[in-house]
């Protein structure tokens, strides 16, 4: 068992995300405005509980037509018709961006939280059901037309880049960063993140099922990465990789 200290049981390790909403500085109110809004002031926080509570979860044509009318009066900046199913999370709303006739399928989420995150969808970019993007203080640009699959994880403290037309598979990981080993005294969990400059894909790229592609990478125009594959180093255009790590196979 833990031992007490000053009468109470010590906190376990944790990120430092985890700390933030844990360390009793702040009230339960400005944790939530933090975490929904980020620095937005009431206003802000009225209109997300308003399509929260009454829009988010709105079924068939009405909840999709109310939200169209809604959501560009919370987006940073908002093109035409943006098109968002039931049960989108959407987090800090005036630092996305979108442009025209965005469509965000079910139970999706568009998360930013940190000083200086963002996140830019261009114009008829889709994405999937449960699939998450999250900016942790860094910058996400998704270029026109931008197809996500369902069940993908894209984030970054940093930044990401994803150029127009490119198809990402289902399941696939981009942007995971590694926690760095420095102190040894210290549990992983709670040491910094280990920053390499971010991933950029180029356009027209085809990402597999399943792929995962570690920060600090840059894919080329034109590549095709296999479904399941590892991306540890960067990737030439036009070239094809598959595998664990992920190899030239061929070039197109």
């Amino acid at each position: 068992m833990s031992e007490l200290i000053n009468g109470e049981t010590p906190k376990p390790a944790m990120t430092s995300q985890q700390a933030s909403f844990v360390d009793g500085k702040e009230s339960a109110f400005t944790l939530y405005r933090r975490l929904v809004v980020g620095e937005g002031g009431l206003i802000s926080l009225l209109g997300y509980e308003v399509y929260t509570l009454f829009l988010s979860n709105m079924p068939g044509l009405l909840g999709m037509g109310l939200r169209a009318l809604v959501l560009p009066l919370l987006f940073g900046r908002s093109g035409e018709r943006p098109a968002v199913g039931r049960g989108v999370v959407i987090r800090n709303p005036a630092a996305i961006s979108v442009g025209n006739r965005l469509l965000v399928d079910d139970y999706a989420v568009l998360d930013v939280h940190g000083n200086g995150g963002s996140i830019s969808l261009g114009d008829y970019a889709s994405l999937g059901r449960y699939s998450t993007i999250a900016a942790k203080g860094g910058r996400i640009k998704i270029g026109k037309a931008v197809n996500i699959g369902s069940y993908c994880r894209i984030a970054t403290q940093s930044q990401l880049e994803i150029g127009e037309s490119t198809l990402i598979a289902a399941y696939t990981y981009i942007g995971p960063g590694n926690h760095r080993r420095g102190d040894e005294k210290t549990p992983l969990i709670a040491q910094e993140m280990e920053i390499k400059g971010g991933v950029k894909i180029g356009t027209h790229v085809w990402i597999g099922a399943r792929a995962t592609i570690l920060d600090g990478v840059t894919v080329g125009d034109g590549a095709i990465i296999g479904a399941h594959s590892l991306v540890r180093e960067d990737v030439p255009p036009s070239a094809v990789v598959a595998g664990i790590p992920a190899k030239v196979i061929k070039m197109l």
